[in-house]
């Protein structure tokens, strides 16, 4: 019985993983504004987690600290975010979202909003808060779970 529910919920889990992921793909794929997904997701990373050094961010974006320190050296020269030494490691560059970072993410998530209002014809606002709080929650539970192991 035991099995049967695990496998369940592990096909539950993988379901919400690939419709979270579908969702995020197609509202950008209607957005009116041109923002990279991948500036958006870089600059939620940070947005979410603060400012923290280059290999934690590659860890936390899972990919290779090369793709990383690339990608935020290009958000860098446009002001999105700030790079400073770190503080126990000189070595060691911390990155941080910049106040132009918070505008220009604020601007991509509204334009993204924007996109569905204009296919979504009357949505529930009751309903998509229901949502919200859902992943929310189960966010916040993944979070916490991981952190737990890793201490």
């Amino acid at each position: 019985m035991q099995t049967v529910a695990t496998d369940e919920l592990r096909t539950l889990l993988s379901e919400l993983v690939t419709s979270t992921s579908r969702f995020t793909r197609l509202a950008a794929s209607v957005s009116p504004t041109d923002h990279p997904r991948t500036w958006s997701r870089a600059l939620s990373l940070l947005d979410e987690y603060g400012a923290i050094r280059v290999s934690e961010f590659a860890r936390l974006d899972r990919c290779s600290q090369p793709s990383a320190t690339a990608l935020l050296r290009t958000l860098g020269d446009h002001g999105l975010l700030t790079r400073t030494s770190d503080p126990t490691d000189s070595r060691a560059v911390v990155v941080a979202i910049s106040e132009s970072g918070r505008t220009w993410l604020a601007e991509s998530r509204r334009a993204i909003g924007d996109g569905l209002l204009q296919h979504l014809h009357r949505p529930d606002p009751a309903q998509l808060r229901r949502i919200v709080d859902g992943l929310d929650d189960l966010r916040s539970v993944l979070k916490n779970t991981a952190r737990e192991e890793q201490s």
